[in-house]
């Protein structure tokens, strides 16, 4: 991708030959006259170099260079003086106020090249670092959200043997418990990656279904269809479906008096892959109205949303989303629908 360069000079001799010179190194060239059009100019695009001549008509280079420096936006934009004398003073005074660099007229074609490519050079990387940087801090908070489901996770599962332990079912406690062995496992295992296969977040989903509906005593019953062409090479981030699907468990199936049946479809549209996650439970109305603490708010969803920003900030995109929808008929609550959305091409 070619870079952008503005000229500030109102010397017509000097813009074409700079122009001539830059453009034949691919870069992209725009000027100006007048040091007064300046920051309306770079408001229409981005730069990542100016060329500024000191002595300007109206505000010289000087002053326009202490105005650029000091302004949020602009700050980091490098700044390359073009002058016309051979005055240390003048030159050190740039370089107090933030200039990367000087070339003198006559332009020397070798030492514009130069220092041009220098400066841009100099920019793409340190952006290039903070990007890197931004990116690792944002991979530590994510890992720190998915850790933080771990617990919530272990709780619930716990509860489950406690409960079978009461109900001196043993066996059913030691079934239990070797399987959310297995289980917790799989889940460390996946907290330190950032995606995995749609293959394994189904086999994952798969058995904690299975526990979930042993915990209920089959209260529920649930299928997973994955309409993808290579679920093996799909990724999704790992614990992302999880919150929702236990959400429609735990609060959907609560006191039905009916078999409950929670469906999740995985397929691709648009380079986009969507998953639905659809249960016939009491609805989010009557759910709410259950909790016995109305304060109480959800831990997991609350870090899955979390999740979900951090994602969007990562790819610099919106495309990870969550819709939740109510599932009616003629005012008759059917159950609720939840659409996980995200980029097809994670890896």
């Amino acid at each position: 991708m070619s870079s952008n360069i503005l000229i500030v000079d109102d010397d017509r001799q000097i813009l074409e030959q700079l122009q001539n010179l830059l453009k034949i190194q691919g870069y992209r060239v725009a000027f100006i006259p007048r040091g007064e059009f300046l920051f309306s100019r770079l408001e229409k695009e981005n730069f990542d170099l100016v060329l500024l001549d000191i002595n300007l008509p109206g505000k010289s280079g000087i002053e326009l260079l202490r105005e650029l420096k000091a302004h949020e936006a602009y700050a980091d934009l490098p700044v390359i003086m073009i002058s016309g004398e051979d005055e240390r003073t003048t030159l050190a005074k740039c370089f107090e106020l933030g200039a990367n660099d000087y070339i003198r007229k006559p332009i020397n074609e070798i030492a514009l090249k130069a220092r041009v490519r220098t400066a841009i050079f100099t920019k793409k990387y340190q952006e290039q670092k903070l990007e890197l940087e931004r990116q690792k801090a944002l991979q530590s908070r994510m890992s720190m959200l998915t850790a933080q489901m771990n617990p919530h996770f272990i709780f619930n599962a716990l509860n489950s043997i406690q409960y079978f332990l009461m109900e001196n079912d043993t066996s059913a406690a030691t079934h239990y418990l070797s399987n959310f062995s297995g289980l917790m496992r799989k889940t460390l295992e996946n907290s330190t990656r950032s995606y995995i296969s749609i293959s394994e977040e189904v086999r994952f989903l798969e058995r904690y279904l299975q526990l979930e509906k042993e915990r209920f005593h089959d209260r529920f019953d649930f299928e997973i269809q994955i309409e993808l062409d290579d679920p093996d090479f799909t990724f999704i981030p790992p614990m992302l479906l999880q919150p929702y699907i236990e959400n429609s468990i735990v609060h959907g199936f609560k006191q039905i008096h009916y078999q409950g049946k929670l469906e999740l479809t995985i397929k691709e549209f648009a380079d986009t892959i969507i998953c639905t996650i659809r249960d016939n439970g009491i609805g989010r109305k009557a759910a709410a109205e259950l909790r016995t603490v109305k304060s109480h708010k959800s831990i997991a969803l609350s870090n899955t949303k979390a999740r979900l920003e951090m994602l969007n900030s990562i790819h610099n995109a919106s495309e990870f989303k969550v819709q939740i929808n109510d599932l009616e008929d003629a005012g008759r609550v059917l159950g609720t629908e939840v659409l996980v959305s995200f980029p097809a091409d994670l890896h």
